[in-house]
């Protein structure tokens, strides 16, 4: 299937496929960030919602797009979506300083000043106005507000969490004076202008029960779905010492945890275990954590990783010491899909129907979670029927070909109110 290369609004390049006309509902769907390659939670969300998509809609699909987005990273995309249109982002310590003092000025979140870009409005008005379209998917927050004022039947905001309540623990957790008291603004704001901006669109998606209510408006609960059936399980090593994290590491939330972890956990570990490993996977590790790491040779920072399977393979667990955040916690899905043993804190599990013992390992202190640890690093211990059961719970609830069934019900009832009544 031939593809032409046209020129967007930027200097990047837009995919059309050549000569085919859409035989599908044409569907807009905005993303916040190129949901390839899979390296992120937030990516997997969204490339497994657009191959479920693709089904049964003809996706135009416009994204923002990085300084490290390739090529080859969009064309990748292109077998699921009819066009591809991209965007750059571009993210600067000026530009950030200049929109903290907008949000400010405007009493709005900076959060969402930051992602106003023009030409990303200027696009989309161009795209609206063929009136091809059924329905616009905004996937993330930051989204919302493009897809808002245009002019399309039904528009839909899928919230990958409820973005005030990140900044709200945030708060709650830092020390310093003058950065709490901004992050209490910005969770004013946040909160007034996310659940304001849900009600005004025709459905809001939320991936838990938790998030919904943060929203404020009623919602369809749907969690977030993983290719489990094509994921094949990782080959246990009974009695390995090695723990890993994985995590986007200039995500506040997971240094804040990694942090957590090795300084307060893992010694108590090694008390116990000293031959004990903990590795810290993720992009863009600060300082704090490489500092961490020299001053304790057992635990060590890998920073971006390409193919995590290697990566975790011979582990003896995947910790997730996370004590704030929002949403659903994606490695865990995929580590449930790779049978993966998991010890995780309380928020780490929100959202995911883990069972204490039976699919996971759940501990919110440093001794309990340092025990549970120490159970995985038993060769006798519960890792191997963790695996078998979480294995299981991916397969049957978080695979998502059944997980987004429910979002499927939501595009029928669309589809039909337009006339069409295309099977999704």
């Amino acid at each position: 299937m031939s593809l032409d290369v046209q020129p967007t609004p930027t200097s990047l390049s837009g995919y059309s496929r050549s000569g085919e006309a859409r035989t599908k509902p044409a569907l807009l769907l905005l993303t916040q960030v190129l949901p390839y390659p899979l390296d992120a939670g937030p990516k997997i969300k969204t490339f497994n919602l657009i191959r479920f998509l693709a089904e049964s809609f003809s996706i135009t699909l416009v994204s923002f797009v990085r300084p490290d987005n390739t090529p080859e990273h969009i064309a990748a995309l292109r077998e699921w979506c009819h066009e591809i249109h991209c965007i750059p982002m571009r993210r600067a310590r000026s530009r950030d300083v200049l929109a903290l003092l907008r949000s400010l000025a405007l009493g709005q979140p900076f959060l969402m000043v930051r992602d106003q870009v023009k030409e990303m409005r200027e696009l989309l008005a161009e795209l609206a106005r063929s009136g091809q379209f059924v329905a616009v998917h905004a996937d993330q927050l930051n989204m919302g507000q493009y897809a808002l004022p245009l002019p399309i039947p039904f528009r839909l905001l899928d919230e990958h969490n409820a973005v005030w309540t990140i900044t709200d623990r945030l708060r709650q957790g830092e020390r310093n004076p003058f950065k709490r008291a901004l992050l209490a603004l910005e969770t004013f704001k946040l909160r007034r202008y996310e659940q304001k901006l849900c009600r005004q669109f025709d459905e809001v998606l939320a991936v838990s029960p938790q998030d919904a209510a943060a929203l404020g408006r009623p919602c369809q609960v749907i969690p977030i779905g993983v290719d489990a059936e094509g994921t094949t399980p990782l080959p246990l090593v009974a009695g390995s010492p090695k723990l890993v994290s994985l995590g986007t590491m200039f995500y506040p939330p997971n240094v804040e945890g990694a942090l957590w972890f090795g300084q307060q956990v893992f010694p108590l570990i090694l008390q116990q275990q000293p031959k004990a490993t903990y590795t810290i996977i993720g992009a863009r590790p600060p300082a704090a954590l490489y500092e961490m790491a020299r001053a304790n040779p057992n635990i060590s920072v890998s920073g971006y990783v390409a193919d995590l399977r290697p990566a975790l393979e011979g582990s003896a667990g995947l910790v997730v010491p996370l004590l704030s955040g929002g949403g659903m916690r994606v490695k865990i899905l995929e580590a449930l899909a790779m049978g993966l043993p998991i010890v995780s804190t309380g928020v780490g599990a929100e959202g995911v129907k883990l069972e204490h013992a039976k699919t996971a390992l759940l501990a919110d202190t440093p001794q309990d979670f340092a025990q549970a640890c120490l159970e995985l690093l038993d060769q006798a211990g519960p890792g191997p029927a963790l695996a078998q059961a979480g294995r299981h719970l991916a397969l049957e609830t978080y695979d998502f070909r059944r997980a987004y069934a429910p979002l499927g019900q939501v595009y029928r009832q669309v589809l039909g109110e337009s006339g069409t009544t295309r099977e999704i």
